[in-house]
């Protein structure tokens, strides 16, 4: 299977507006992502941002160096201002146990009901009933693009930033912050504010909830703890 290797444009995002992140001059983001065809049946791959925001090898890259864990993505930008760089496509031998576990909840909220998928079945009727507890560091169902891919990656650097003490964010401020991101998208310029902010509550929650990829036991990435 092919797996490309991208850089993605983070160029548009406000990094100056944002606390903590005002000195920030990232241009990209190294990433790959191969199909998901083979095992869904459907056009949507399995994207990695990985924790490197400088040139280097693909040869070099460690795989198990994620900012966050593997989603699924819909095919990135090959074109317009955000269009992705591609750096170097490489032929690998990929089954369905290396794909990761997913999580879905009917409300998201904790005392909810939840559930993983696995074996790149990702779909909600394959749902193989869990608890939140085994299931909150796993990535979600949901399908990303560009924009909501470039908010994660702010999202992730911000609590990083909370960890080591740098800084503390509100609710409500992290709310303003995914707001900015999203409407300094030139592909949502002619968006209203409102579905901008549906776009953040859909969203924003599921992000805040799952806790940093390194601090994630090495036992327990991508894997629902039985």
């Amino acid at each position: 299977m092919e797996v490309h290797y991208i850089k993605l444009p983070l160029n548009t995002i406000p990094f100056e507006e944002i606390p903590s992140l005002e000195n920030i001059s990232y241009n990209y983001v190294n990433c790959s992502y191969f199909s998901l065809k083979t095992f869904m049946g459907v056009d949507y791959i399995l994207f990695s941002v990985y924790d490197i925001f400088t040139d280097i090898d693909v040869n070099e890259i460690d795989e198990s160096n994620l900012l966050f864990g593997r989603v699924i993505s819909e095919t990135p930008t090959k074109r317009g201002i955000n269009k992705v760089v591609s750096v170097k496509s490489i032929k690998k031998e990929i089954t369905k146990s290396d794909l990761p576990n997913l999580k879905y909840s009917n409300n998201n909220q904790i005392e909810g009901n939840w559930f993983y998928v696995k074996d790149g079945d990702y779909f909600a009727l394959s749902g193989i009933k869990s608890s939140f507890a085994k299931v909150k560091h796993l990535e979600g169902i949901s399908i990303y693009g560009d924009t909501i891919l470039r908010l994660r990656i702010v999202i992730e650097l911000l609590k990083k930033n909370i960890k080591r003490k740098l800084i503390i964010i509100s609710d409500k401020q992290f709310n303003q912050i995914a707001f900015k991101v999203l409407r300094s998208e030139p592909s949502m310029k002619k968006i209203s504010d409102e579905d901008i902010q549906y776009g953040v509550d859909n969203w924003l929650p599921s992000m805040l909830m799952t806790p940093l990829y390194n601090e994630i036991p090495d036992e327990f990435k991508e894997r629902v703890i039985v």
